[in-house]
């Protein structure tokens, strides 16, 4: 038993026998836009944009980084090891009277 034509042959040879009933201007069509295909796809195309966009995105982003204004406290006075001294003595004669030197800094500053 030999088996019949494939389903995939019998289409084919239907296709071709209708292209072949085609008229002149339906075939110039046809080979106009095959010839309009075959170039778009031959064109070269551009290069994806989203790399470029990436880096000035992480460019702008480590300007402002850099440029925005420093957010940290400022820093606490410390005391040095001779200033712990005079106060671990008891020696804060100099405090009972900051009024008066308060006074005397503005005093000063008017006289100087």
């Amino acid at each position: 038993m030999k088996p019949g034509p494939d389903w995939t042959e019998q289409a084919r040879a239907l296709l071709d026998a209708s292209a072949q009933q085609l008229d002149a201007p339906t075939l110039s069509r046809l080979n106009r836009a095959r010839q309009r295909a075959l170039g778009a796809a031959a064109a070269p195309r551009a290069a994806p944009n989203w790399p470029r966009r990436l880096a000035v995105a992480a460019s702008l982003l480590l300007a402002i980084a850099i440029w925005w204004p420093d957010s940290t406290p400022p820093a606490v006075a410390t005391l040095s090891p001779e200033d712990a001294e005079l106060l671990a003595d008891g020696e804060l004669e100099m405090t009972d009277d900051l009024e008066f030197y308060a006074w005397l800094d503005a005093d000063g500053e008017h006289n100087g």
